[in-house]
């Protein structure tokens, strides 16, 4: 018998041993026996036979960030209407009256507030309900400012208090959105099969 370990020599006819294990068919990939390639993770789908496909949330981190979005969201409104009123001496249109008639710095508050919340509300239900939930939640809160950017414009209002009105809207959406994706990618986790 002879030594596996001895290089073999081609002076006596000996043939190299092959390049791949004798079960496996010239033409395809090698492979350790025990070491699945590096890409079969990247390449085996979410909804395999043993993976649940829906997301979940880990539930008091996101809400956690949902109240930290609704904290920033409320400073928005108050640096806002500071800025510009205090600072530049300029008047911001009021939001609707649905949210009060308070003070333009207790207004824009609550206002950066609701609006946060009810973005959190929306995203928390797309995780568990639909299967893109960022790509869902980025065209509701999109529509959702471009509506809201553009409600100061009904009727004939004053045209520098509804821009400077349309502009904090943006700037909030901006910042809810930012925020709430941030959040989502920090808590969102795969639900394991049962």
């Amino acid at each position: 018998m002879s030594d596996p370990n001895r290089p073999y020599d081609p002076a006596y006819g000996e043939q190299p041993p092959p390049a791949y294990p004798p079960a496996q068919a010239p033409g395809t990939p090698t492979t350790p026996v025990g070491h699945p390639r590096a890409d079969d993770e990247a390449v085996q789908p979410v909804t395999s036979g043993t993976q649940d496909p829906r997301l979940g949330l880990e539930v008091g981190r996101f809400w956690a960030g949902a109240l930290a979005t609704m904290l920033v969201a409320a400073l928005i409104g108050l640096a806002a209407v500071f800025l510009l009123e205090e600072v530049f001496n300029l008047d911001i249109q009021s939001p609707p009256a649905i949210f009060g008639t308070g003070t333009d710095y207790a207004t824009w508050a609550v206002v950066g507030a609701v609006f946060a919340l009810l973005s959190a509300i929306v995203l928390y239900l797309l995780v568990l309900s639909t299967p893109r939930p960022r790509s869902f939640f980025g065209w509701v809160i999109a529509l959702a400012t471009v509506i809201l950017a553009a409600l100061p414009f009904a009727g004939e209002p004053e045209i520098v208090p509804a821009v400077l009105a349309a502009v904090v809207w943006i700037v909030l959406g901006s910042a809810v959105w930012s925020l709430l994706t941030g959040t989502l990618s920090r808590t969102v986790v795969r639900r394991s099969a049962v």
